[in-house]
Order: C-alpha cells, then structure tokens, then sequence
C-alpha cells in the first residue's frame, strides 16, 4: 500500500463511520513510498491509519555470552 492508497481508505472510513474509531484488526500491509521502498510502517487496510511498525522499534537483543 501507499500513502495514496492509505489516503483514500482514510476518507472513506470518515465518510462512512465518521469520528467512529477503528479497532485496526487488519494492520497487515506495508506502507512503501511511490517507487516502492519501504517506510518501516504499517497500514491498517480497513481505515487507512499509518502506525509504525512495532517491530522496528524493539531495541537489538544483546549479543549471547
């Protein structure tokens, strides 16, 4: 998805549910920019809101001893 495609799914959940919030039970797509790189976020496919990705931000696990 991109963030056309994110855009447009955002209008039509206002159209349709208004301020109502999304539960973002289908985070599933990758947002990648126009030429298709990633932007290390994710896309909710039922309303279009733009998270970062959770698994991005976990810190690097310590090296084993």
């Amino acid at each position: 998805m991109n963030l056309d495609e994110a855009g447009r799914l955002q209008e039509a959940w206002k159209t349709t549910h208004g301020d109502r919030p999304c539960n973002h039970t289908r985070i599933v797509d990758r947002l990648l920019t126009e030429d298709g790189q990633s932007t290390e976020k994710l896309a909710c496919r039922e309303c279009g809101a733009i998270h970062l990705d959770p698994l991005r931000s976990l810190p690097d696990s310590p090296p084993p001893q």
